[in-house]
């Protein structure tokens, strides 16, 4: 496994892992108010940045403690450079249609607490498919 692929699965796994507390936090302990919400959710994107660090760290130590060599990332040729602009360019797009959803949530007469749920999960489900992408264009060439 390389560097790259790496870092992808422990993206996919803290996006997962932080997606599915703030899914059981709604339904299991419904938020009172907007506020509420919002901290939530500010809390839950720190959580995954801190845990996102945290865990690649680990992660690199582990892989390079298996393979008794260091895990380096490689030099970015035109290749990776290619799947990393495939890879966001589905992120964005998925994140364009969670926007929209967003704008239709709205228009429907939900209110915001609903609104900033769904851009949430907008921005998780864009934040996932990124590395999900990378993986599978790394794995299919």
């Amino acid at each position: 496994m390389t560097y790259k692929e790496l870092n992808a699965s422990v993206m996919i796994l803290c996006g997962v892992g932080v997606a599915a507390w703030v899914g059981w936090q709604a339904v299991a302990v419904p938020a009172l108010d907007l506020e509420s919400v919002a901290w939530r959710l500010l809390y839950a994107i720190g959580l995954n940045i801190i845990i996102n660090i945290v865990l690649m760290v680990l992660a690199t130590i582990v892989v390079s403690i298996a393979q008794r060599d260091e895990l380096k990332d490689e030099r970015a040729d035109e290749r990776d450079r290619a799947i990393s602009d495939k890879s966001m360019r589905n992120g964005y797009f998925a994140v364009s249609i969670g926007g929209l959803a967003v704008i239709v949530a709205l228009a429907m007469g939900q209110g915001p607490d609903v609104a900033a749920y769904v851009l949430f999960a907008a921005l998780m489900i864009g934040g996932l498919i990124d590395p999900v992408s990378r993986l599978v264009y790394y794995r299919i060439g």
